[in-house]
């Protein structure tokens, strides 16, 4: 029996169907009376999760603490020989106290690559947020993946939530994480996101150019997975589980969002350079492939895309926002 079978065995999520806040109903907060609406709505077990894959709101009634989950967008890819895109940055929140109120979500796009070779027009991951009282709360988007072996200039940075990584030029740097930077406004607030990787020029075997990994929210990219060409892999979260959170999610997207994200919850994996590994990385990543086109970032997972040497690289993933609280 696989993972995947024994963890629906042990607990079968239900789908509510209610989406955006409409229909009737709201999910018991227990002693509080805590009710709320937004996104869609998922009971499994004794918990309930709100999950948002477009912009709306989050609506409470009374007061509790929520755990909160805030995924940016990942960054695309762009040029040949490319690093692979950072994967979003993400802010987590272990126990966050909100009260009645209607609380705006955003959630924020992949970046999207460019299919020009020797170019730098691939874009960075949009910032997914949540407004509450105490601040806006954002996952930054993931950094572009970019900077081809023939790309003349001064040196390119390609920051974002976790930073993009550079292609093969030792002049060139990889982006950084601006994620760790942003502030926990007094309620807890962790902030995951690492650099991408730059590799130095003609490091490859047989001296052929490559692109260093995008960095993810679990790890850099890089150095710190098995080679300097894979994105770094996803940051787990154990209390979102990908086959809980799926059937929130377009038909076509449930299935390829449970096999990135897993039963232990991963986030944020960034993008694996050219002529890197084709398989996808943990928690969302794109595979680098040569020759063809990057693999994509997985959408809702905020997942950095692939890069390749001399065609179209991969899309950043789409971000996600995900609220959870006892029922």
């Amino acid at each position: 029996m696989s993972i995947f079978n024994e963890f629906f065995k042990k607990e079968k999520p239900v789908f509510t169907g209610l989406k955006f806040g409409f229909g009737s109903g709201g999910a018991s907060g227990g002693s509080s009376g805590f009710s709320a609406s937004g996104g869609t709505k998922i009971t499994s077990g004794s918990n309930v999760y709100h999950v948002f894959t477009g912009d709306t709101n989050f609506v409470a009634s009374g007061s509790t603490n929520i755990e909160l989950l805030v995924v940016g967008g990942g960054g695309g890819c762009g040029g040949s020989y490319q690093g692979g895109g950072g994967g979003g940055g993400i802010a987590y929140g272990p126990s966050v106290p909100i009260s009645s109120g209607t609380y705006a979500v955003v959630v924020g796009d992949g970046g999207e690559a460019t299919p020009l070779v020797g170019g730098n027009a691939a874009s960075p991951g949009d910032n997914s947020s949540i407004t509450l009282p105490a601040g806006t709360i954002s996952g930054l988007g993931g950094g572009t993946g970019t900077i081809d072996a023939y790309q003349t200039g001064p040196a390119t940075y390609n920051p974002g939530g976790s930073g993009g990584g550079n292609g093969d030029d030792s002049d060139k740097q990889a982006g950084d994480a601006t994620q760790p930077g942003q502030p926990n406004f007094g309620i807890g607030i962790v902030h995951y996101g690492n650099p991408g990787y730059a590799p130095p020029s003609g490091n490859a075997p047989g001296g052929q150019a490559d692109g260093g990994g995008g960095g993810g929210a679990g790890g850099g990219g890089g150095p710190s997975h098995t080679e300097q060409r894979e994105g770094g892999v996803g940051q787990p979260f154990t209390n979102f589980p990908g086959p809980v959170l799926a059937p929130a999610l377009p038909s076509p997207d449930q299935s390829r969002f449970t096999t990135a994200v897993g039963p232990t919850g991963l986030f944020g994996g960034g993008g694996t350079g050219a002529r890197g590994p084709s398989s996808a990385v943990p928690g969302g990543g794109g595979g680098g492939e040569t020759p063809g086109i990057g693999g994509d970032g997985r959408d809702f997972t905020g997942g950095g895309g692939g890069g390749v040497v001399s065609a179209k690289g991969g899309d950043g993933g789409k971000g996600i926002v995900v609220i959870r609280y006892s029922a």
